[in-house]
């Protein structure tokens, strides 16, 4: 009987989640899903950084990646309107109203990929994901085309360059399933 009881314990012990360490292999997916992008570090920090990505597959980590792409985007939204509003930079103000609204349709995008993608309909969350970088690029325009242009924050363009790397990272993901 106690060979049983042992055979039990070990039995038990040995199929436990900690002893598989579950994380580790949400850890191996992440890094999998995300080794295949231009910016693996970026992808992996994204993903990482939602108390979500221990448990999520492949189309939880696209879906964490999209949340990161709506933050950043909501993150430009909140510089461009605190710019506008800066007498400063009121040559400029045309082309920070302009971004805004790029980063909201931007945004209204991303959330119908995230739509797409939790009612597996890929090519559609795939085509939202490609309008929201569409959307997210004519800000980056704005700030090209734009006669009066003084002052890009350093926030901005990196925000902007960011977006554009985990757009392209969700998008080979989201091609991937």
């Amino acid at each position: 009987m106690t060979t049983l009881t042992l055979l039990l314990f070990l039995l038990l012990t040995l199929s436990s989640p900690l002893f598989f360490e579950p994380a580790d292999a949400g850890n191996r997916l992440i890094s999998s899903a995300c080794q295949n992008t231009p910016i693996p570090e970026i992808c992996k920090q994204c993903v990482e950084s939602d108390n979500r990505s221990s448990k999520a597959n492949t189309v939880g980590i696209a879906n964490i990646i999209i949340d990161c792409l709506i933050s950043d985007s909501s993150y430009l939204a909140s510089n461009m309107s605190i710019l506008v509003s800066n007498p400063e930079y009121s040559t400029a103000k045309p082309a920070y109203e302009h971004c805004s609204l790029h980063c909201s349709d931007a945004k209204k995008a991303l959330n119908s990929a995230a739509i797409g993608l939790n009612n597996g309909v890929y090519n559609f969350a795939e085509l939202s994901l490609r309008e929201s970088a569409i959307d997210q690029s004519a800000c980056g325009y704005e700030f090209m085309s734009s006669k009066n242009m003084t002052y890009v924050p350093e926030n901005v363009e990196f925000g902007l360059k960011v977006f554009d790397m985990l757009s392209e990272a969700a998008y080979i993901i989201i091609g991937k399933l």
